[in-house]
Protein backbone atom coordinates (compact mmCIF):
# COMPACT_ATOMS: atom_id res chain seq x y z
CA UNK A 1 0.00 0.00 0.00
CA UNK A 2 1.22 3.65 -0.53
CA UNK A 3 1.74 5.42 2.65
CA UNK A 4 3.12 8.71 4.06
CA UNK A 5 6.21 8.50 6.30
CA UNK A 6 9.46 10.71 7.72
CA UNK A 7 12.39 9.20 8.78
CA UNK A 8 13.70 12.37 10.90
CA UNK A 9 11.98 15.43 11.94
CA UNK A 10 12.57 18.65 9.84
CA UNK A 11 10.23 20.83 7.59
CA UNK A 12 7.59 19.08 4.79
CA UNK A 13 10.29 17.84 2.71
CA UNK A 14 11.02 14.77 5.00
CA UNK A 15 7.46 13.58 3.87
CA UNK A 16 7.95 10.06 1.79
CA UNK A 17 5.84 8.26 -0.13
CA UNK A 18 6.28 4.65 -0.06
CA UNK A 19 5.02 1.54 -0.68
CA UNK A 20 4.37 -0.66 2.18
CA UNK A 21 2.75 -3.66 3.32
CA UNK A 22 -0.73 -3.48 4.20
CA UNK A 23 -1.13 -3.98 8.04
CA UNK A 24 -2.75 -7.34 9.32
CA UNK A 25 -5.18 -6.73 12.01
CA UNK A 26 -4.86 -8.48 14.87
CA UNK A 27 -7.44 -9.77 17.56
CA UNK A 28 -9.89 -7.23 18.47
CA UNK A 29 -8.73 -4.79 15.22
CA UNK A 30 -10.61 -3.72 12.25
CA UNK A 31 -8.58 -3.34 9.50
CA UNK A 32 -10.24 -0.20 7.56
CA UNK A 33 -9.43 1.05 3.75
CA UNK A 34 -8.53 4.78 4.34
CA UNK A 35 -10.99 6.41 1.96
CA UNK A 36 -10.28 9.99 3.19
CA UNK A 37 -8.09 11.11 5.85
CA UNK A 38 -7.47 15.39 6.96
CA UNK A 39 -4.56 17.12 7.86
CA UNK A 40 -4.17 18.74 11.59
CA UNK A 41 -1.66 21.07 12.93
CA UNK A 42 -0.59 18.30 15.62
CA UNK A 43 0.60 16.62 12.35
CA UNK A 44 2.95 19.29 11.74
CA UNK A 45 3.72 19.34 14.82
CA UNK A 46 4.92 16.07 15.11
CA UNK A 47 7.02 15.92 11.83
CA UNK A 48 8.49 19.35 12.85
CA UNK A 49 10.05 17.61 16.06
CA UNK A 50 7.69 19.17 18.37
CA UNK A 51 7.24 16.33 20.39
CA UNK A 52 10.62 14.99 20.22
CA UNK A 53 11.09 14.79 24.02
CA UNK A 54 8.04 13.63 24.66
CA UNK A 55 8.50 9.69 25.89
CA UNK A 56 4.68 8.54 24.85
CA UNK A 57 5.50 9.36 20.62
CA UNK A 58 7.10 7.09 18.64
CA UNK A 59 10.38 8.46 17.22
CA UNK A 60 10.56 8.18 13.47
CA UNK A 61 11.01 6.42 10.62
CA UNK A 62 7.19 6.13 11.49
CA UNK A 63 4.02 7.45 9.98
CA UNK A 64 1.73 10.69 9.64
CA UNK A 65 -1.57 11.51 10.21
CA UNK A 66 -4.41 11.13 13.10
CA UNK A 67 -8.00 11.69 11.61
CA UNK A 68 -10.00 9.53 9.14
CA UNK A 69 -12.79 7.58 7.30
CA UNK A 70 -12.94 4.58 5.72
CA UNK A 71 -14.38 1.16 5.36
CA UNK A 72 -14.03 -1.45 7.13
CA UNK A 73 -13.10 -4.56 4.86
CA UNK A 74 -11.54 -7.08 7.62
CA UNK A 75 -10.93 -7.93 11.06
CA UNK A 76 -8.59 -10.01 13.21
CA UNK A 77 -11.39 -11.61 14.98
CA UNK A 78 -12.45 -11.22 18.67
CA UNK A 79 -14.51 -8.45 19.78
CA UNK A 80 -14.48 -5.99 17.50
CA UNK A 81 -17.78 -3.73 18.50
CA UNK A 82 -20.03 -5.61 16.24
CA UNK A 83 -18.58 -3.92 13.15
CA UNK A 84 -18.51 -5.73 9.82
CA UNK A 85 -16.88 -5.35 6.42
CA UNK A 86 -18.50 -2.79 4.20
CA UNK A 87 -19.29 -0.69 7.24
CA UNK A 88 -18.60 2.80 7.07
CA UNK A 89 -16.47 4.28 9.93
CA UNK A 90 -14.67 7.26 11.06
CA UNK A 91 -12.56 8.69 14.21
CA UNK A 92 -8.76 8.98 14.98
CA UNK A 93 -6.11 6.96 16.04
CA UNK A 94 -3.53 8.05 18.85
CA UNK A 95 -0.90 10.31 17.65
CA UNK A 96 1.60 8.33 19.52
CA UNK A 97 1.83 5.17 17.60
CA UNK A 98 3.92 4.40 14.73
CA UNK A 99 1.59 4.12 11.91
CA UNK A 100 -0.65 7.24 10.73
CA UNK A 101 -3.72 7.69 8.95
CA UNK A 102 -1.87 9.39 5.38
CA UNK A 103 -1.55 5.27 4.41
CA UNK A 104 -4.56 3.25 2.09
CA UNK A 105 -5.10 1.02 4.94
CA UNK A 106 -5.06 1.28 8.29
CA UNK A 107 -6.00 -0.75 11.92
CA UNK A 108 -7.43 0.35 14.91
CA UNK A 109 -9.89 -0.70 17.55
CA UNK A 110 -13.38 -0.61 18.03
CA UNK A 111 -12.75 2.43 20.95
CA UNK A 112 -11.04 4.31 18.13
CA UNK A 113 -13.79 4.37 15.53
CA UNK A 114 -17.61 5.23 15.34
CA UNK A 115 -19.96 4.57 12.33
CA UNK A 116 -20.09 7.22 9.86
CA UNK A 117 -24.18 8.27 9.33
CA UNK A 118 -25.50 8.04 5.91
CA UNK A 119 -25.74 11.50 4.95
CA UNK A 120 -22.28 12.51 6.24
CA UNK A 121 -19.38 11.85 3.27
CA UNK A 122 -16.10 10.15 4.12
CA UNK A 123 -14.83 13.91 3.26
CA UNK A 124 -16.44 15.56 5.60
CA UNK A 125 -16.60 12.55 8.15
CA UNK A 126 -12.62 13.17 7.96
CA UNK A 127 -13.02 16.43 9.02
CA UNK A 128 -14.47 15.63 12.07
CA UNK A 129 -12.61 13.88 14.75
CA UNK A 130 -9.81 16.51 16.77
CA UNK A 131 -11.01 19.97 15.19
CA UNK A 132 -13.91 19.43 15.60
CA UNK A 133 -13.62 17.30 18.83
CA UNK A 134 -11.20 20.29 20.31
CA UNK A 135 -13.90 22.57 19.56
CA UNK A 136 -16.89 20.77 21.15
CA UNK A 137 -15.12 19.79 24.20
CA UNK A 138 -13.46 22.55 24.62
CA UNK A 139 -16.49 24.83 24.56
CA UNK A 140 -19.18 22.17 26.18
CA UNK A 141 -17.10 20.59 28.36
CA UNK A 142 -14.41 23.01 29.92
CA UNK A 143 -16.37 25.91 28.72
CA UNK A 144 -19.71 24.80 30.15
CA UNK A 145 -21.31 27.10 27.30
CA UNK A 146 -24.79 27.91 28.07
CA UNK A 147 -27.85 29.59 26.06
CA UNK A 148 -27.01 33.72 26.76
CA UNK A 149 -23.55 33.18 27.24
CA UNK A 150 -21.06 35.51 25.75
CA UNK A 151 -18.08 33.42 23.74
CA UNK A 152 -15.24 34.87 21.98
CA UNK A 153 -13.31 32.85 19.91
CA UNK A 154 -10.07 33.81 18.65
CA UNK A 155 -9.57 32.58 15.65
CA UNK A 156 -13.04 31.81 13.92
CA UNK A 157 -11.80 30.70 10.51
CA UNK A 158 -9.70 28.11 11.04
CA UNK A 159 -9.92 24.14 11.72
CA UNK A 160 -11.19 24.26 15.06
CA UNK A 161 -12.33 27.46 14.68
CA UNK A 162 -14.94 27.32 12.22
CA UNK A 163 -16.53 24.50 14.34
CA UNK A 164 -16.10 26.51 17.49
CA UNK A 165 -18.26 28.95 16.20
CA UNK A 166 -20.85 26.91 14.76
CA UNK A 167 -20.85 24.82 17.90
CA UNK A 168 -21.43 28.01 20.16
CA UNK A 169 -24.23 29.06 18.19
CA UNK A 170 -25.79 25.69 18.49
CA UNK A 171 -25.57 25.80 22.32
CA UNK A 172 -27.58 29.47 22.44
CA UNK A 173 -24.40 31.52 23.03
CA UNK A 174 -23.75 35.13 21.67
CA UNK A 175 -21.05 34.59 19.35
CA UNK A 176 -17.88 36.76 18.49
CA UNK A 177 -15.38 35.79 17.22
CA UNK A 178 -11.53 37.18 14.93
CA UNK A 179 -10.13 36.51 11.53
CA UNK A 180 -8.53 38.03 9.32
CA UNK A 181 -9.88 40.59 6.57
CA UNK A 182 -10.50 38.09 4.02
CA UNK A 183 -12.48 35.75 5.95
CA UNK A 184 -14.70 37.94 7.46
CA UNK A 185 -17.52 37.00 5.49
CA UNK A 186 -16.81 33.22 5.43
CA UNK A 187 -17.13 33.63 9.45
CA UNK A 188 -19.90 35.78 9.62
CA UNK A 189 -21.80 32.87 7.32
CA UNK A 190 -20.73 30.40 10.48
CA UNK A 191 -23.42 32.07 12.63
CA UNK A 192 -21.02 34.75 14.21
CA UNK A 193 -22.79 37.89 15.57
CA UNK A 194 -20.11 39.60 15.53
CA UNK A 195 -16.54 39.53 13.34
CA UNK A 196 -13.42 41.34 14.86
CA UNK A 197 -11.16 41.45 11.56
CA UNK A 198 -7.89 41.27 13.74
CA UNK A 199 -5.74 43.76 11.65
CA UNK A 200 -8.34 46.74 12.42
CA UNK A 201 -10.26 45.70 15.85
CA UNK A 202 -8.97 44.31 19.22
CA UNK A 203 -10.94 42.02 20.99
CA UNK A 204 -9.11 43.23 24.16
CA UNK A 205 -11.24 46.84 23.64
CA UNK A 206 -14.39 44.66 24.24
CA UNK A 207 -16.92 46.88 26.12
CA UNK A 208 -19.12 43.72 27.69
CA UNK A 209 -16.83 41.16 29.32
CA UNK A 210 -17.08 37.23 27.41
CA UNK A 211 -18.26 34.51 29.35
CA UNK A 212 -15.85 31.94 27.59
CA UNK A 213 -12.72 33.06 25.46
CA UNK A 214 -11.23 29.92 23.07
CA UNK A 215 -7.95 30.72 22.04
CA UNK A 216 -7.53 28.55 19.52
CA UNK A 217 -4.30 30.11 17.56
CA UNK A 218 -2.35 29.66 21.10
CA UNK A 219 -1.64 33.72 20.17
CA UNK A 220 -3.27 34.94 23.06
CA UNK A 221 -2.95 35.10 26.75
CA UNK A 222 -5.09 34.70 29.90
CA UNK A 223 -3.44 37.82 31.08
CA UNK A 224 -3.68 40.17 28.18
CA UNK A 225 -7.41 39.42 28.06
CA UNK A 226 -8.36 39.03 31.61
CA UNK A 227 -10.18 42.46 31.49
CA UNK A 228 -12.58 41.67 28.90
CA UNK A 229 -13.38 37.81 30.65
CA UNK A 230 -16.25 38.15 33.27
CA UNK A 231 -15.46 37.19 37.12
CA UNK A 232 -16.35 34.26 36.96
CA UNK A 233 -15.13 33.23 33.18
CA UNK A 234 -13.47 30.67 31.76
CA UNK A 235 -10.22 31.54 29.32
CA UNK A 236 -9.69 27.79 27.45
CA UNK A 237 -6.28 27.51 25.40
CA UNK A 238 -5.80 24.54 22.76
CA UNK A 239 -2.09 24.65 23.86
CA UNK A 240 -0.68 23.89 20.31
CA UNK A 241 3.03 23.57 21.44
CA UNK A 242 4.92 23.33 24.35
CA UNK A 243 5.63 26.41 25.39
CA UNK A 244 2.14 27.66 24.84
CA UNK A 245 1.31 24.48 27.54
CA UNK A 246 4.00 25.89 30.19
CA UNK A 247 2.79 29.08 29.57
CA UNK A 248 -0.97 28.22 30.25
CA UNK A 249 -0.36 26.01 33.17
CA UNK A 250 1.56 28.95 34.74
CA UNK A 251 -1.54 31.06 33.85
CA UNK A 252 -3.82 28.51 35.44
CA UNK A 253 -1.94 28.94 38.69
CA UNK A 254 -2.38 33.10 38.48
CA UNK A 255 -6.04 32.80 37.87
CA UNK A 256 -6.76 31.06 41.03
CA UNK A 257 -4.90 33.12 43.07
CA UNK A 258 -6.29 36.08 41.42
CA UNK A 259 -10.19 35.02 41.89
CA UNK A 260 -12.81 33.05 40.38
CA UNK A 261 -11.55 32.93 36.74
CA UNK A 262 -10.39 29.79 35.27
CA UNK A 263 -7.77 28.65 33.02
CA UNK A 264 -7.90 25.37 31.16
CA UNK A 265 -5.06 23.91 28.91
CA UNK A 266 -7.22 21.82 26.66
CA UNK A 267 -6.50 18.32 25.52
CA UNK A 268 -8.61 16.61 23.16
CA UNK A 269 -10.14 12.94 24.99
CA UNK A 270 -10.09 11.27 21.92
CA UNK A 271 -12.57 7.98 22.04
CA UNK A 272 -15.71 6.23 19.98
CA UNK A 273 -18.18 8.32 22.77
CA UNK A 274 -16.94 11.84 21.17
CA UNK A 275 -16.97 10.55 18.06
CA UNK A 276 -20.62 9.19 18.54
CA UNK A 277 -21.12 12.81 19.51
CA UNK A 278 -19.72 14.58 16.73
CA UNK A 279 -21.83 11.95 13.90
CA UNK A 280 -25.24 13.43 16.00
CA UNK A 281 -23.97 16.96 15.16
CA UNK A 282 -23.17 16.60 12.05
CA UNK A 283 -26.14 14.12 10.86
CA UNK A 284 -28.19 17.33 12.66
CA UNK A 285 -26.15 20.00 10.32
CA UNK A 286 -25.25 21.28 13.96
CA UNK A 287 -21.94 21.20 12.53
CA UNK A 288 -20.84 21.27 9.10
CA UNK A 289 -17.30 20.67 7.81
CA UNK A 290 -15.79 23.51 5.18
CA UNK A 291 -13.31 21.50 3.06
CA UNK A 292 -11.06 24.00 1.81
CA UNK A 293 -9.14 21.72 -0.50
CA UNK A 294 -8.49 17.54 -1.27
CA UNK A 295 -5.78 16.75 -1.93
CA UNK A 296 -3.31 13.42 -2.47
CA UNK A 297 -0.46 11.90 -0.13
CA UNK A 298 1.81 13.61 -3.10
CA UNK A 299 0.11 16.51 -1.98
CA UNK A 300 0.36 16.35 1.72
CA UNK A 301 3.68 18.48 2.21
CA UNK A 302 2.87 21.28 0.19
CA UNK A 303 -0.21 21.35 2.53
CA UNK A 304 1.94 21.48 5.38
CA UNK A 305 3.85 24.13 4.23
CA UNK A 306 0.91 26.35 3.80
CA UNK A 307 -0.42 25.52 6.94
CA UNK A 308 2.66 26.21 9.06
CA UNK A 309 1.80 29.94 8.00
CA UNK A 310 -1.22 29.81 9.68
CA UNK A 311 -4.00 31.84 7.48
CA UNK A 312 -5.73 28.89 6.64
CA UNK A 313 -9.33 28.43 6.34
CA UNK A 314 -11.54 25.62 7.45
CA UNK A 315 -9.77 21.49 6.78
CA UNK A 316 -7.83 20.39 4.07
CA UNK A 317 -9.16 16.59 3.11
CA UNK A 318 -6.65 13.68 1.87
CA UNK A 319 -7.61 11.19 -0.38
CA UNK A 320 -5.09 8.24 -0.09
CA UNK A 321 -6.50 6.48 -3.51
CA UNK A 322 -5.92 9.98 -5.27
Amino acid sequence: MRALRFDRYGPPDVLTLVDLDEPVPRAGELKVRVDAASLNPLDVKIRAGHTRYVPMFERPPRGTGVDFAGTVVGTGGGDVGGFFPGARVFGAVSPFRRAGTFAEFVCVTPAEVTSTPASVTDEHAAALPVAAGSAVQALGDEGRVAPGMRVLVNGGAGGVGHYAVQYARHLGAHVTATCGPDNVAFVRGLGADEVLDYTREDYAAAAVPFDVIFDTTGHASWRACRHVLAPDGVYVNTSPDAASVVKTLAEKVAARLAGRQRVVAFVLKPRAEAWRRLAKLAEAGAIVPHVRATIGLADVAEAERQMETGHGRGKIVVLPSR
